[in-house]
């Protein structure tokens, strides 16, 4: 589904679709591999492997049908990527939440576990469902733009989009992705049924201070900022191996 050209007329934006999925997880694997602070506090930035299973984690999240890319139009090119995940409250106190199951039992490298339980503990410390008392959030969950298409609001405009595509969410999926999409390379996934809940909330854990502008921007409101001085990864803080007292911050905006 294509949402918006930009008002430059260089760019498409779209519902992530079997023609550029491959594109999106290269988007993902060269910036927010190689850039993201978190992919650095975690060295998922050294280490190829761990890399590939977030884009196995891209995958799965795809499968919700609720992630957008920005395609430059006189190229082709998947220039920027959102992958967006719709997040269930768990009922059973015993039942982990999403992110916890795939970084237990889907990922074999430190890095990659290291992230994914990073994101887990941070949505936990600041439990949106409890405080908003909703079932379903639509969460933003990688944003990235490639190198050479950055400085274009690309980021902007797809966290825009993310949030339209949970509003429109209400009157059915607004767009339809299997495993058959995604080639042979994920052919070992299961194909699974559509979340049937509806999001109530679009949340983000902002990792940068692009982002944070992007959410400011936007009117998401913060809830819980935490600094990366209190995460580490193999004997050293998030920040010392970024190089700056950085820190992180959950918000979300109401539907």
């Amino acid at each position: 589904m294509e949402w918006l050209i930009t008002d430059d007329g260089k760019y498409r934006i779209e519902s992530l679709s079997a023609a550029t999925f491959h594109g999106a997880l290269r988007v993902i694997k060269e910036s927010f591999c190689q850039d993201e602070t978190v992919s650095i506090g975690t060295e998922i930035n050294k280490n190829e492997t761990a890399a590939d299973e977030l884009l196995e984690l891209c995958a799965d999240a795809a499968l919700d049908g609720v992630s957008a890319v920005a395609v430059h139009i006189e190229t082709g090119e998947v220039a920027a990527a959102a992958f967006n995940k719709l997040q269930v409250a768990t009922t059973d106190p015993s039942e982990k939440p999403f992110f916890e199951i795939f970084a237990a039992e889907r990922c074999t490298q430190a890095s990659s576990r290291a992230l994914i339980e990073f994101m887990a503990d941070v949505d936990g410390r600041c439990n949106l469902f409890e405080k908003f008392g909703v079932d379903c959030s639509l969460e933003i969950m990688f944003l990235a733009t490639l190198q050479h298409h950055r400085f274009n609001k690309l980021g902007t405009i797809l966290c825009k989009i993310s949030v339209e595509i949970a509003r429109k969410l209400k009157n059915g999926p607004v767009s339809v992705i299997t495993v058959k999409d995604f080639g042979p390379k994920y052919s070992f996934m299961p194909e699974r049924e559509a979340v049937k809940k509806v999001p109530k909330i679009v949340q983000a854990i902002w990792t940068a201070e692009p982002t944070q502008k992007i959410g400011k921007a936007l009117d998401f409101k913060v809830f819980l900022t935490v600094p990366f001085t209190e995460y580490s990864y193999n004997g050293k803080t998030f920040s010392e191996r970024v190089g700056a007292n950085v820190t992180c911050e959950v918000a979300a905006i109401i539907l």
